[in-house]
């Protein structure tokens, strides 16, 4: 279900598919940043924390099956990819005032640096990225060229989409 790109190391684990499993995924997610170095940057973990949830609880809600997540960096970004079984773009809702939800794609795209979806064989992929805040010495091992990855989806919730 995960997708592998050779060109960011691979950190990642499978979420089931209940709503109750999102709270550990979201501390497996800042778990995994944090091995990937970004540490004592406050502000940012909580922005990661929100974000993953968002992502990885529509993944669960939307596709009633078990999701991958992958946490990938480079010098500059940390990328979450949220990969399920279900071929459905995740689209931004109207929320009312007194909804529950419908809000998540609003988040992520008032708080991430860039977002968006790729299509898969097999159901889609929703990723975020984060700008890191930390010196190049503090990488060390970790730094690793990125090649982006050029293929467009139709804006859907906002100003940053573009595919993984």
């Amino acid at each position: 279900m995960a997708r592998s790109n050779p060109e960011r190391p691979t950190n990642g684990f499978t979420v089931a598919p209940a709503v109750d499993a999102v709270p550990s995924a979201r501390r497996q997610v800042v778990t995994l940043a944090e091995m990937l170095g970004m540490k004592g940057q406050d502000q940012t973990l909580e922005t990661l924390k929100l974000l993953a949830s968002e992502v990885i609880a529509n993944a669960v809600l939307h596709s009633a099956s078990p999701c991958a997540v992958v946490v990938t960096r480079n010098d500059e970004l940390l990328r979450v990819e949220v990969t399920d079984n279900d071929p459905t773009l995740p689209s931004a809702v109207a929320a009312g005032p007194n909804d529950e939800s419908g809000r998540g794609l609003l988040l992520v795209d008032a708080l991430a640096d860039a977002w968006g979806m790729q299509p898969e064989p097999e159901g889609k992929t929703t990723w975020f990225e984060i700008r890191l805040e930390c010196s190049h010495e503090s990488l060390g091992d970790l730094m690793r060229p990125v090649k982006s990855r050029t293929t467009s989806i139709p804006a859907i919730a906002g100003k940053r989409h573009q595919a993984a």
